[in-house]
């Protein structure tokens, strides 16, 4: 199990996935980062369904980055294999 804590509620959301530790600190500090810069009030009923919902938007955020990251760094090794 991991877990991402949540500073705004005081709470941790806790799943089972295979992300590295990494990928969790970026979430973490993703939905964080959000929640605060939308001022957003803590103890409101809703506040554990918005970090739910920044949740799905930081792993949409964050594995997309990764995957065009991912996709680059092949383009630049074929580019650079080409030169040599």
């Amino acid at each position: 199990m991991k877990e991402i804590r949540l500073s705004h509620l005081e709470k941790s959301l806790k799943f089972k996935t295979e992300c590295s530790d990494k990928i969790l600190n970026e979430i973490e500090e993703y939905i964080n980062k959000k929640f605060l810069e939308h001022s957003l009030e803590k103890n409101s009923p809703s506040s554990l369904e918005i970090s739910n919902l920044l949740l799905v938007n930081a792993v949409y955020e964050i594995l997309s980055l990764k995957k065009d990251k991912e996709k680059d760094n092949e383009r630049i090794s074929s580019i650079i294999s080409m030169l040599s």
